[in-house]
């Protein structure tokens, strides 16, 4: 290895629960620093790469994500945000955790565990270490956050100067009132529960509360006496991988698909399919590119989505000639799909040969066998991605990307 451990990265030869204090102390001073990267698999002194196996390996494949975040939660507050993944390298698998940099900081030990956590400690990431926050980074978080406050407070003044002192109201998201000095009324309380009003774009999977977009206007019923009748709320639910996938497949008139486009930017992965609603949007690529520029988001996602678009790259991928079992098989489910003959049943590694061959075959190929394919797809992402390992999660979304690519990229100029 040529990296050393850093302010952004930490090794970790092995993956096991005993050792789950000395992870969540350094996932809690990523995210009060700039996140980071704990990587399983690499050889401690000198640093080599051995990667995960046996039953090591699968500790790490069967990591229940509930679990893992009742971990954070019970430990640290406010809430760390991670994702984690398996890297293939070499034939080698290793286990990444990644942790983001958190938006609302200090983390704060709540609970201790073992000899690594105590209650009310403040951890920080310093280079290549994980330990108590010293006075002056301590110092630059409660300044920042006095700053983003004041900032918070000066944009909710200007909003009501803009909108006015007499049309602007404040809803009180804890009792579902909303006050101004026309008059007050009531959300539901059956809805609070299910509302989160959230930045446009921001969704979270472990908050437990669906996410939700407002659109239009809030609106009492005709007539309507406050405290006696329901109010009527226009709303969509918020966009996500799913959403995303199945309307690209089957092909659904959204109606607002540069909306889908953004929501890409907040998703762990850019590889999604992208093309479908471009074209329903009716915008260029250029324009495109430059709306995605202006979404304001803080994951790399938004980068690689952009680089997407900009070099025209496709999830095209060529069958091998070779004698090998696995290009044999690619080759085998190839001409399956040409001639519409695959096991809608596949499954493991089986599932991801075929998915590969739908990369490998040809733009010409696959568009008169659109619906054919999109229903295997469709079918397989409904049944397996939720709980898909990385490989086989992976493998799906290219497979779909290319499809989208192969239908719909020749019409986005």
């Amino acid at each position: 290895m040529i990296s050393r451990e850093s302010s952004s990265l930490e090794f970790k030869e092995s993956f096991g629960w005993a050792s789950l204090p000395k992870y969540l102390k350094t996932s809690a001073a990523y995210a009060n620093a700039k996140g980071g990267y704990i990587v399983f698999g690499i050889a401690n002194k000198p640093h080599r790469l051995c990667g995960l196996s046996g039953p090591n390996l699968k500790l790490f494949e069967d990591i229940d994500p509930e679990k893992m975040s009742h971990n954070f939660n019970e430990h640290f507050a406010p809430e760390i945000e991670w994702t984690i993944q398996e890297y293939e390298l070499q034939g080698k698998v290793f286990g990444l955790l990644y942790i983001h940099e958190a938006k609302d900081k200090p983390v704060v030990c709540t609970k201790d565990a073992g000899k690594e956590l105590k209650e009310s400690d403040i951890y920080y990431r310093y280079r290549g270490r994980s330990e108590r926050i010293k006075y002056p980074e301590l110092r630059a978080i409660l300044e920042a956050k006095r700053e983003t406050e004041q900032r918070l407070w000066m944009q909710h003044l200007e909003n009501i100067a803009r909108i006015g002192v007499r049309e602007a109201g404040i809803f009180d998201l804890h009792t579902g009132s909303v006050t101004g000095s026309g008059g007050s009324f009531l959300i539901d309380e059956s809805l609070l529960s299910q509302l989160s009003f959230i930045k446009e774009g921001e969704f979270s999977e472990v908050k437990g509360k669906p996410a939700l977009k407002l659109i239009g206007h809030v609106e009492p019923l005709a007539g309507s006496v406050i405290g006696t009748t329901k109010k009527q709320i226009v709303k969509t639910k918020g966009i996500r991988t799913a959403d995303i996938v199945l309307s690209t497949l089957n092909q659904d008139n959204v109606p607002e698909p540069d909306e889908y486009i953004k929501q890409i930017c907040f998703e762990s992965t850019a590889f999604l399919p992208v093309y479908y609603f471009i074209k329903k949007s009716g915008m260029t690529l250029d324009k495109t590119v430059e709306v995605l520029e202006g979404v304001v988001s803080r994951s790399a996602t938004r980068g690689k989505l952009i680089e997407r678009l900009k070099s025209g790259n496709t999830q095209e991928l060529a069958i091998p000639n070779g004698s090998t079992a696995a290009a044999t098989k690619k080759r085998k489910y190839a001409e399956a799909l040409r001639s519409k003959k695959v096991n809608a049943g596949l499954t493991g590694k089986e599932l991801e040969y075929c998915l590969q061959a739908i990369r490998g075959l040809t733009a010409d190929e696959v568009k008169p066998n659109s619906k054919y394919i999109r229903e295997l797809l469709r079918n397989w992402f409904n049944k397996h991605y939720a709980s898909a390992k990385s490989p086989l999660a992976d493998n799906l979304r290219r497979a779909i990307c290319w499809v989208d690519e192969a239908l719909n990229m020749g019409d986005c100029k």
